[in-house]
């Protein structure tokens, strides 16, 4: 019988090259958070289906989404190519999902590959302790048996033996298919949504077209269902979720009504909320996005809190995407860098804008998974 080398093979892991991370200064960015009404992208492209050819005719939808994103990091998509009725079935099949028997969703935790680490279903408690136990539905890629095989060359190049790769991990899904064609057709659409956020970027910053593409071809993202529990009045405002920056490119996140997202405001020394709204959905830029902007894009910095008043009675629901690169993509700036001194491809003066705290530090170029949890 084969036995491993767990010596060998931990030092391969915590060996890993890690990117060698540059001070920059620190930003102060534009509070407000933006609306964009994308109807005549989203028409445009059920008309020809052709992205670049949609991005090329409404420029200036592209422009306005450059303009929020390099201001706060965050803005709302109105008329996205997301339809609002598998917005409500993603929205419903979570609920139902966190609804069932104990029993049930633990088998969905058991039954994944690759260890604990890489359970579909999992409960935690963070911030709010013991009397907060979040819990949490996370999916990867269904088209693969395994992840490992979006990640072997990441894996090849980091100089992992092939008996050390990790064996990654695959999809547990409840036995009702409905609710798995419900997600991975929200997936589906989150995918093509990001597609049109990096044809848009492009458009307007003057990139070639499918710069972004290149280092996303994998699809390697994550989608991860969360259910806040109402909490006892005693805890109402507490923070549920620390803050922090997604490790993502962009990240999409729908939610219900309660509320709870939160970004820092610099200038006032405050956080401030950033409302539900069910007529759109909501956009950030991630630490990659950042860098391979070269911190045109903030990757702002963000947490949640527990709901106040009535809203504190019921359970809050999310549902974030997060649009990651390939592992194995090199990691570096792919516009001209945006100093405070010089004007951004909007025509803004960085250093004119005030208000909520980014995630700052630049890194030297790296491939993403040196930066990714093993």
């Amino acid at each position: 019988a084969f036995i491993p080398d767990w010596t060998s093979m931990l030092r391969q892991i915590f060996l890993k090259k890690r990117p060698v991370s540059r001070s920059s200064p620190q930003r102060f960015l534009s509070t407000e958070i933006r609306s964009i009404d994308m109807r005549g992208l989203t028409k445009s492209l059920e008309i020809s289906g052709d992205i670049n050819k949609s991005v090329h005719d409404n420029r200036s939808i592209c422009t306005d989404i450059v303009d929020c994103l390099s201001h706060t990091g965050f803005l709302y998509l109105q008329y996205s190519p997301i339809s609002p009725n598998i917005i409500r079935k993603t929205m419903q099949a979570s609920t139902w999902l966190f609804e069932l028997p104990e029993a049930e969703k633990n088998h969905l935790a058991g039954s994944g590959i690759g260890g604990a680490e890489y359970h579909s279903y999992y409960r935690y408690m963070h911030k709010g302790g013991s009397q907060d136990n979040i819990e949490a539905y996370n999916l990867c890629n269904d088209n693969v048996h395994s992840t490992l095989e979006l990640r072997k060359r990441y894996y090849e190049l980091a100089g992992f033996e092939k008996e050390w790769m990790p064996t990654g991990r695959r999809n547990s899904w409840p036995q009702d298919a409905r609710f798995r064609s419900v997600l991975l057709e929200y997936w589906r659409q989150c995918e093509y949504l990001t597609g049109v956020l990096f044809a848009s970027v492009e458009s307007a910053c003057g990139m070639n077209l499918g710069t972004f593409a290149e280092k996303h071809t994998c699809n390697d993202h994550t989608l991860e269902l969360k259910k806040y529990p109402a909490i006892s009045q005693e805890f109402e405002g507490s923070v549920r979720i620390d803050e922090h920056a997604d490790l993502s490119t962009f990240t999409i996140l729908i939610q219900d009504a309660v509320g709870g997202l939160q970004i820092y405001d610099m200038r006032e020394e405050t956080w401030l909320d950033v409302p539900a709204r069910p007529d759109a959905v909501l956009i950030n830029s991630g630490d990659f996005l950042r860098d391979f902007s070269a911190g045109k894009f903030p990757s702002t910095r963000h947490r949640v809190v527990a709901a106040q008043g009535e809203s504190s009675k019921v359970d809050r629901i999310s549902c974030v995407f997060f649009a990651s690169p390939d592992w194995h993509a090199r990691v570096e700036p792919l516009l001209e860098v945006a100093t405070a001194e010089e004007a951004d491809c909007t025509g803004h003066v960085l250093e004119q804008q005030q208000g909520v705290a980014v995630s700052s530090p630049a890194h030297e170029p790296h491939l993403a998974g040196d930066r990714m949890p093993m």
